[in-house]
This record gives structure tokens, sequence and C-alpha cells, in this order.
């Protein structure tokens, strides 16, 4: 009976475990929209694979020239990279680079 019991536990423990962890998804393209409401709070817009996807930005730390060097990426289409997580069917963002590796947020 301490067996099963042990057994049990363990596996709820480890059902638990591995739903809760996501592992970031990246994504590269084209941004086609960035919409800032404030510098901790938006919305980027990013083609990639012939795809539009939409990512939400919240609390991140961006100033104001990291918001006019998204829109510089928009307007000269220089593609970028996007690593997000899904929360909520919405992708959040994690961190924001270029293809060099050059970190705009994180």
């Amino acid at each position: 009976m301490k067996f099963k019991t042990i057994f049990i536990f363990i596996f709820l423990l480890a059902c638990t475990s591995t739903s809760n962890l996501e592992e970031p998804t990246q994504f590269t393209g084209f941004l086609i929209d960035v919409n800032f409401k404030t510098t901790s709070e938006g919305e980027l817009k990013l083609k990639s694979n012939d795809k539009i996807l939409k990512f939400h930005a919240k609390n991140l730390d961006l100033d104001f020239l990291t918001i006019n060097h998204l829109n510089q990426h928009m307007l000269i289409g220089d593609p970028i990279n996007i690593s997000a997580i899904k929360k909520n069917n919405n992708w959040e963002i994690l961190k924001i680079y270029d293809l060099d590796g050059t970190v705009h947020v994180e």
C-alpha cells in the first residue's frame, strides 16, 4: 500500500510540473505593426512564414529609443527575432533581438 501511495504521489507531481513548464518559441520575421500604449505595454505584429502573428508585451522594460528602433526595423524591412510563450491563447514576448544576436529587450 505504501508503494502505491508513493507511486501515485510521484506520478501526480510529474504531471503537474511538466504541464506548467513551457519552452519559449522562437519566431523570425518582419514587423508589420508596432503599437505601444506605454513603454511597458503594447503589441507587435510579425509576418513569419506567410503568417501574421500578434505578440503582447506586458511589463517589458522598453524605452522610447527601443520602441523607435523597432519602428525602424518595420520601416526598413529588417528581420527580427522574437522569443515568446503562449499564455491564455496569447503570445507573450520574453525577448526581442536582431538576427546578429543584439538584444533589444529581455
